[in-house]
């Protein structure tokens, strides 16, 4: 890929991109939180049962 062709390609991307919305902000917030939380459960989890199994004082 050329230098021109990638400039029409990045102006074409340009072109057609839009700035989101305020209920996209929204979802991909919530979408953002449910996931972090999922990861601090699980580890969470992954480290209880590590302790209990090891026989480690919680």
């Amino acid at each position: 890929m050329g230098v021109r062709q990638f400039a029409k390609s990045v102006l074409v991307v340009l072109r057609v991109s839009q700035k989101p919305s305020k209920e996209t902000y929204t979802v991909l917030g919530r979408i953002v939180l449910i996931g972090i939380f999922l990861l601090g459960a699980i580890s969470f989890l992954i480290r209880f049962l590590m302790l209990v199994f090891q026989g480690g004082a919680l």
